[in-house]
């Protein structure tokens, strides 16, 4: 018989390395690849593994992503009555009344919601990465195993490595050794090139995390955090697993399993472009494992105008619906839901996110604009350094090249006259 599992999302991260894209959103609900939020690829992984109730602890300016969770993931008509996908606000439900000081400590002031659900399974996984992952296979390892607790972890470049936990593990892929955010992380036996690291993803026998937290909970040394305390903890026991993502088979995929930490602007940047490529490391195409998302009813897209060298067109692009690319041209970028681009405008490698307007003759290159942003005729974006440094972020990017991002406007602006609705004039 199939055991009860209970998914827990921590989704309650700052995202400081993501700002300004998360000045006024939590690093889940950041906009990725035209259609989506971080979150909804975890989410669609735990749906699409058979896992129907899953509880999403938010703590840091929660309420872009309560409203995406509501608005986007209602269960009981997408996914069949009796399943739930719920936010869980930090409520500091705690004597002394404080936030969330850790990653075990935002499901330890949750254990009654584990308790009420009583499930044999609770699957433990971070919100804020990008990747497609069957979670049952993991589960079946971590019963084949007789662990108490499985980490799922993935190789990285050994000078990434400092940003994660680094795992070391025996020939059976117990764990034998666990260092949080080491400065000098230890590479793979016969690789110095790469490390081993969890994915802050884990997967525990309920009865065992609950135990564990209520431990950990007492102790005024810890940091009350899976990684710096949980997880160390159980290295002497000998029930404490790696599962290799490596193994991890996603029906319709296509190349090796697909995993990228997009905790930093020019990441978060590298990993969209990829999407345009013909044959993405991502493919957002396979129907055997959708990744699902709010779906808002819009028109499709539209390119107009075909009049000398006023022709709407978008080249190596990715172009969501609701756009109208009129009489500009458009390369190497990708336009999230209802972007508009104006006549004799020129968009190169660049991000718009929902509703921004670009007028007449802008030239945009190398940048992420966020929602509702208009940008005047005539702008110039991305080909003067100084400038853009005076008025927006930048990051470098590789070559010499670099990255500008606008953050996103509170509310949408209403359009000047010289920029209206109709792309007709």
């Amino acid at each position: 018989m199939r055991k009860a599992v209970l998914g827990m999302i921590l989704a309650g991260g700052e995202g400081t390395r993501l700002y300004p894209l998360t000045q006024h959103r939590a690093k889940p609900a950041v906009p990725f690849g035209g259609e989506y939020r971080i979150i909804d690829f975890v989410l669609s992984n735990f749906v699409n593994s058979g896992i129907l109730s899953v509880f999403i602890i938010t703590q840091f300016k929660s309420q872009s992503l309560t409203e995406h969770i509501i608005g986007g993931w209602n269960t009981s008509s997408k996914f069949g009555s009796g399943n739930f996908i719920i936010p869980v606000p930090a409520q500091m439900q705690t004597e002394d009344r404080h936030w969330y000081s850790g990653t075990a400590d935002a499901i330890h002031q949750n254990l009654h919601l584990i308790e009420d659900f009583s499930p044999e399974i609770v699957a433990i996984f971070g919100g804020d990465h990008i990747y497609r992952m069957d979670i049952s296979q993991m589960i079946d390892f971590h019963d084949a195993k007789g662990a108490v607790a499985t980490v799922a972890a993935i190789p990285v470049p050994i000078e990434e490595a400092h940003e994660f936990g680094v795992i070391q593990v025996d020939k059976d892929w117990k764990i034998i050794g666990f260092q949080e955010k080491p400065k000098n992380p230890q590479s793979i036996p016969g690789n110095d090139r790469m490390a081993l690291v969890s994915m802050g993803n884990y997967i525990f026998n309920a009865k065992d995390i609950v135990s564990l937290l209520r431990k950990d909970a007492k102790s005024p040394e810890s940091k009350h955090d899976f990684g710096k305390n949980i997880l160390p903890s159980l290295l002497e026991g000998g029930k404490l697993f790696a599962y290799n993502f490596h193994e991890n088979k996603i029906p319709g995929q296509l190349g090796a399993p697909y995993w990228k930490d997009v905790g930093g602007l020019k990441a978060y940047f590298e990993a969209n472009m990829d999407l345009r490529a013909t044959s993405p490391q991502l493919d957002l195409y396979n129907e055997r494992w959708p990744i699902h998302n709010y779906n808002v009813s819009l028109p499709p897209a539209k390119f107009v105008h075909n009049e000398g060298d006023r022709v709407g067109k978008a080249i190596n692009s990715i172009v969501s619906a609701g756009c109208i690319i009129s009489g500009a041209t458009v390369t190497d970028s990708i336009l999230f839901n209802s972007v508009r681009v104006h006549s004799f405008a020129n968009v190169k490698n660049s991000i718009l996110i929902d509703r921004v307007i670009i007028g007449e003759k802008c030239k945009i290159k190398n940048a992420i604009i966020d929602k509702h942003n208009v940008i005047p005729p005539n702008t110039t974006i991305g080909y003067d350094r100084k400038s853009d440094e005076e008025k927006y972020t930048v990051v470098d990017l590789d070559k010499g090249e670099w990255l500008t991002v606008l953050s996103k406007r509170k509310s949408r602006l209403k359009l000047p006259k010289s920029i209206g609705p109709d792309f007709d004039d």
